[in-house]
């Protein structure tokens, strides 16, 4: 059974922040989102649990923000919470010595964390992964 996200104030407070700059009501939100008012005053009221990632990103769209802007360290997740490997690398802003990671930069790393992951290793096959995996981390190089 999946457990549920618990929403911190944080991100009901990044919410209405970010709404109440952009010159925005509630009510003009829900008409850009197709979400209700009532709904995002709840969530900036933070009595209601967080937003599934459909909502999440159409509340990033109309206040043009990158979604982890809106999530940022909010969401704590309950011990036995899972995301999916491409989710978790591409809702958050990932930092490496100083800069932020592009797209492309996630998308090489991706395909070499589940080449890593779905290789055989066995004997007959393991020159041939490690020859596909050294040409990923190459190209993670030339980005």
């Amino acid at each position: 059974m999946k457990q549920e996200q618990k929403m911190s104030d944080d991100f009901g407070k990044m919410l209405k922040k970010l709404r109440e700059e952009r010159g925005l009501s509630l009510g003009r939100l829900a008409g850009l989102t197709g979400i209700s008012a009532s709904y995002l005053s709840r969530l900036e009221r933070s009595q209601k649990k967080s937003p599934g990632f459909p909502k999440l990103m159409v509340l990033a769209e109309a206040l043009n923000v990158e979604p982890w802007t809106l999530v940022g360290s909010s969401l704590s997740w309950d011990k036995g919470e899972t995301t999916d490997l491409k989710e978790l690398l591409f809702n958050h802003q990932i930092q490496y010595n100083g800069e932020i990671l592009s797209a492309e930069t996630k998308e090489i790393l991706l395909e070499i964390l589940e080449a890593i992951l779905d290789a055989d290793w066995s004997k007959e096959s393991l020159l041939q992964e490690l020859h596909e995996i050294g040409e990923l981390i190459n190209e993670l190089k030339e980005t």
